[in-house]
């Protein structure tokens, strides 16, 4: 609890400066250029940190095909449920509530805290996750559920994918430590400085995107919640098992896989005419759920 703390109150001051909205600027517009910090600068250093401390080893493509497995399994779950068990939701709800009980906010806020339980060199579990399993999916999968339910042609996806600066800095990283070449020491103290500033601004970001706007609608998000929240790191544990991981990667695997819903999921939502709304209030309930189960795992994983 005591490694979790800071992460929590870091996420808490994100949510009272929503609240408080000091200075004159929206927690709207702080939020969207915080989040272009985040996503063009701090994220592909830390990303790029992280991947050069970690040796290229066996599970390195095993996390990605442990993605693949978790969000497909949730995928399938929720498609299901919400396909045939709540047919009477509206489709852009239950695209929204696909979307959200299926992929999470691996690189915003599961990160930092297996930074903050695990140490710097975990990391390297939510980023390949996410970066290598979870953002392909994301732009294909995702993309095509979000078109479907909103009643429009699935087109070409992958320029989005392409323009992903984080996904380049892992594939860079991937690529140094393939080579004989290695960073200049005062480049690698800037990347260790992105990554120090990344972490808390992160956390803080996802704060500021907090929302519970339409929370007298959560008994269709439930659900979503459960399957976000309790099925995705429990499949995550059988899935590390079978695949022969253990240790901190398979804590940080169950960590990565239990945390709230991906803030992208927003901006699909937005873009795609689904339920903002409903998706806004799942990402709350599914940020405390994350942090309140965050101690039974850690107890159930063992040190």
């Amino acid at each position: 609890m005591e490694t979790l703390l800071p992460a929590g109150l870091l996420l808490l001051c994100g949510v009272a400066w929503k609240i408080a909205d000091p200075g004159g600027i929206t927690s709207t517009q702080m939020r969207q250029q915080l989040n272009l910090l985040n996503i063009y600068l701090l994220i592909p250093g830390m990303v790029l940190a992280v991947i050069l401390r970690s040796p290229v080893s066996g599970d390195t493509w095993l996390l990605p095909v442990a993605a693949w497995l978790v969000i497909g399994t949730c995928l399938l779950l929720n498609t299901l449920t919400y396909r045939h068990l709540l047919k009477a939701t509206p489709d852009p709800t239950k695209g929204a509530m696909v979307l959200a009980g299926s992929f999470g906010n691996g690189v915003g806020l599961a990160a930092p805290v297996v930074i903050a339980v695990y140490g710097l060199e975990a990391a390297r579990v939510p980023i390949l996750y996410t970066l290598l399993g979870s953002l392909p999916m994301t732009w294909t999968l995702g993309v095509a559920i979000s078109l479907g339910h909103a009643g429009h042609r699935v087109g070409p996806m992958w320029h989005h994918l392409l323009r992903s600066p984080p996904l380049w800095a892992v594939l860079g990283g991937l690529a140094i430590i393939a080579s004989p070449y290695r960073l200049p020491a005062p480049l690698n103290a800037t990347l260790e400085m992105l990554t120090q500033a990344a972490v808390p601004l992160m956390l803080f970001t996802v704060g500021l995107s907090l929302n519970l706007k339409g929370f007298t609608r959560i008994r269709v998000a439930l659900p979503a919640i459960f399957s976000k929240s309790i099925i995705s790191p429990v499949v995550a544990l059988i899935v590390g098992h079978l695949l022969g991981l253990e240790g901190s990667t398979l804590g940080a695997l169950v960590v990565t896989a239990a945390t709230a819903s991906f803030n992208v999921g927003v901006v699909l939502s937005d873009r795609y005419n689904l339920d903002v709304e409903l998706y806004g209030v799942t990402v709350a309930v599914t940020a405390v759920l994350f942090f309140c189960l965050l101690p039974i795992w850690s107890w159930l994983l063992g040190p």
